[in-house]
């Protein structure tokens, strides 16, 4: 069953961190300001934690809000690793 924020369109910050972890407020305030969908704010993520996209020069770029979390978080946390700690 889909939390209620979800059936209604909007995230919690409460949501946005059981995805991306212990983000200060500001970051989650700044995401929640762009509305994305959970899998827009997972798939953010999952790139910001990987760097497959850049060994395998996959020509697959992320696009519309899920681009913009990335680039908020990759803004934020520039030496985030791969193993979800930054360096």
């Amino acid at each position: 069953m889909k939390p209620a924020s979800q059936i209604q369109g909007h995230l919690t910050a409460k949501e946005i961190r059981e995805v991306i972890g212990p983000f200060e407020m500001e970051v989650l305030t700044r995401i929640l300001a762009i509305e994305p969908s959970i899998q827009d704010v997972q798939l953010a993520y999952k790139w910001l934690r990987s760097d497959e996209h850049l060994i395998r020069g996959m020509d697959i770029e992320l696009t519309g809000k899920a681009k913009m979390i990335y680039e908020l978080l990759d803004a934020e946390f520039p030496d985030f690793d791969a193993s979800g700690r930054g360096v």
